[in-house]
C-alpha cells in the first residue's frame, strides 16, 4: 500500500493576442473544435474526433470519438460571456492525477486586442514532472488558439 498527500499547485500565463475579446470568446468557446490541437486529444480516430465547449454553467468541456466514446475534461462552473470563464475537471491517476483542477479564462480587450489570462490550480497528486509537462501544455494549446484568431500558422508541437 503506497500513502501520499494531497498537495496544490498553481500555473498562471497571460497571452497576448491581436484580435477583439469577441473573436476570441468566439474562437475558445464556439469554435474550439476548429483549432483544438490533435496532439491533445486522448484518444479516437483523426476523423471522427471533435472537441467542444458547451458555454453555459453545468455545460461539458470534452472530446467525442464517434460511436458514444470520449473524454470529458471538466464541467463549466461560471461563465461571464464573453469575459470569463471557469471549468473544474479531474485527471485520473493515468494521466498523472489523480487531481481535481480549477481553470479560469478571463479576456481583456485594451486597444482592439486581447490580453487572455488562464490559471489553473490542482489540488491532488503533484509532480515536478507533472506540473512543467502542464504548463507546456496549456502554453501549446493557447498560442495554437492564438495563431487561429490571427490567422497565422499553427506552432509545432515539441516535447
Amino acid at each position: 500500500m503506497t500513502n501520499s498527500t494531497a498537495e496544490i499547485s498553481t500555473i498562471q500565463m497571460e497571452i497576448d493576442i491581436d484580435a477583439s475579446t469577441d473573436k476570441v470568446w468566439q474562437a475558445l468557446v464556439s469554435n474550439i473544435g476548429e483549432w483544438w490541437p490533435a496532439e491533445f486529444y486522448t484518444g479516437g480516430d483523426a476523423d471522427s474526433r471533435r472537441f467542444t465547449i458547451e458555454a453555459t454553467p453545468g455545460g461539458r468541456m470534452f472530446e467525442e470519438w464517434g460511436d458514444g466514446g470520449g473524454t470529458l475534461w471538466g464541467t463549466v462552473i461560471a461563465l461571464d460571456p464573453g469575459k470569463k470563464l471557469q471549468i473544474i475537471g479531474y485527471l485520473f491517476p493515468d494521466w498523472g492525477g489523480p487531481t481535481q483542477n480549477y481553470g479560469t479564462w478571463t479576456l481583456d480587450e485594451n486597444g482592439g486586442k486581447t490580453r487572455m489570462t488562464f490559471s489553473e490550480t490542482g489540488l491532488g497528486r503533484v509532480t515536478e514532472e507533472g506540473l512543467k509537462e502542464k504548463d507546456h501544455g496549456w502554453r501549446f494549446v493557447w498560442e495554437t488558439l492564438k495563431a487561429h484568431v490571427e490567422g497565422k500558422p499553427k506552432p509545432v508541437w515539441a516535447d
